[in-house]
């Protein structure tokens, strides 16, 4: 059965580009993989790792944020094209947007270099 850090990765990750992910390994603590950004180019790749538990991840409000920031075409990478109080999100109140858009922007995932945790995968405004 997939988990919801699986799930949620997808999504948080696919928002930036990623076209498939290759899992690795994973325990309670950390979930490991590869990002694909082009299936066709072994250089397209980034090796990540996740710091989370299951029970820490994010809630469905933040998939479905995510979901519709990409489905808009809201994102440049990894920055909002605009500011989070211009967004308007259908049958989603300003205080829920507000709390939504803050855990969304809680989220880090590292990305390996030769090994290393070197840089972070993050959405910002």
């Amino acid at each position: 059965m997939e988990e919801k850090r699986q799930r949620f990765l997808e999504v948080f990750l696919g928002s930036l580009g990623a076209k498939l992910i290759q899992w690795q390994a994973k325990d309670e603590n950390s979930i490991f993989g590869t990002v694909i950004y082009d299936i066709s180019d072994m250089d397209e790749r980034q090796d990540f790792v996740w710091h989370m538990r299951e029970e820490g991840v994010p809630n469905q409000n933040v998939i479905d944020l995510l979901t519709y920031l990409t489905q808009k075409h809201l994102l440049d990478i990894d920055e909002l094209k605009a500011p989070v109080t211009e967004i308007e999100i259908p049958n989603v109140d300003k205080e829920t947007k507000e709390k939504t858009f803050d855990e969304l922007f809680k989220v880090k995932v590292s990305m390996i270099d030769g090994g290393r945790e070197t840089d972070r995968y993050f959405i910002h405004d």
